[in-house]
């Protein structure tokens, strides 16, 4: 999908403050209540907004614990690790990837016991050949949005 100029404008407001009204993106912006509604909604509908979220501190909500597991996976069993993964609690991320591994998995949990049982769960669907766990010590860069060239 092509974005024109308004289209990027729109989405640099909502990135920045989702919660902020139509009436003030289009107030800010120049145009009326209405092109800002049907702009927002064919965004959505092309799937260039994929949803609306309230972004979570997880230390402050009991997840202190963060790690990234790099696995290697028997290629004819690949898609099958991926849905048992998906149904683990604590993935919260499953990415694909080149290199070394085969996917990279970001957990988030509770304590380093739960990260164990989740890195045994892991290690125990039929197809996953080895796992590395790195240990997040401290995130110094994360960043929710993407830059909109």
């Amino acid at each position: 999908m092509n974005l024109n100029d308004l289209d990027k404008k729109i989405l640099i407001f909502l990135q920045n403050d989702a919660r902020l009204s139509f009436v003030k993106i289009a107030k800010q912006l120049g145009v009326s209540e209405g092109t800002v509604h049907l702009r927002v909604k064919k965004l959505i509908k092309e799937g260039v907004i994929k949803g609306f979220y309230t972004v979570l501190d997880p230390d402050k909500i009991g997840l202190p614990i963060r790690a990234f597991i790099g696995l290697q996976a028997d290629p004819s069993l690949y898609e099958s690790i991926l849905k048992k993964l998906s149904e683990i609690d604590g993935v919260y991320g499953i990415y694909d990837i080149t290199g070394e591994f085969s996917a990279l998995i970001d957990v988030k949990v509770g304590s380093k016991k739960e990260l164990t049982e989740v890195i045994d769960q892991v290690g125990a669907i039929p197809g996953v050949k080895n796992t590395v766990t790195m240990l997040v010590l401290r995130v110094l860069k994360e960043e929710l949005g993407v830059a909109i060239r």
